[in-house]
């Protein structure tokens, strides 16, 4: 009897051994381990995809969006490219002359606020890599399409002032827990005028 329960005890501590140093830690069970955003809220949401090339040519623009994402034609006022519980948006704005972005972007806190519940405004500054853009960030409250449950969404608008007078405007918006400020950036450096 004694052999027996001998044997299993040091079996178990040989097994418990090995699935250590195998990594038996899953992320779930280990809160520091990093979790791919495509395993959070919103299955293929996220920024960090491969960005693949949009053009409008009717608009005359030209943008990249995450490859995994798809568009939703049903919004008519520019476009708008979805990826589980995030996405994006490019609208023209043509305000009244002599309004520079910061102003309109200062002007358009209003508008905003009405249109995403829960709405904390983060910051409006320049930004230092987009050309004459101004970055308008704020948080939301939001509710997952996909699983059902709310978020905090970290959101960003990008206010691109064009030769013609008219400004760009790029929205992106998503869940915090995979908010991406470099992904972002990147989709409104690839924004273009084809005309």
């Amino acid at each position: 009897m004694f052999n027996r329960t001998h044997t299993l005890v040091l079996f178990t501590l040989v097994f418990a051994v090995a699935l250590a140093a195998c990594g038996g830690n899953s992320p779930a069970s280990n809160p520091s381990a990093p979790v791919a955003a495509g395993n959070g809220e919103g299955g293929e949401g996220g920024v960090e995809a491969a960005l693949v090339t949009f053009s409008d040519s009717t608009q005359g623009f030209a943008i990249g969006h995450p490859g995994p994402w798809t568009q939703d034609t049903s919004f008519t006022s520019g476009v708008k490219f979805v990826g589980g519980d995030d996405y994006l948006t490019v609208e023209f704005v043509t305000p009244p002359a002599g309004t520079d972005a910061l102003t309109y972007a200062q002007s358009d806190v209003a508008a905003v606020t009405a249109a995403f519940p829960g709405f904390k405004q983060i910051d409006i500054k320049a930004s230092t890599e987009v050309k004459n853009a101004i970055i308008f960030g704020f948080s939301a409250d939001g509710k997952s399409g996909v699983t059902g449950k709310t978020f905090t969404a970290h959101n960003e608008r990008y206010y691109m002032p064009l030769a013609d007078g008219r400004i760009a405007i790029l929205t992106v918006v998503g869940p915090e827990n995979h908010y991406d400020s470099e992904g972002v950036r990147d989709i409104a450096l690839t924004f273009k005028l084809l005309k």
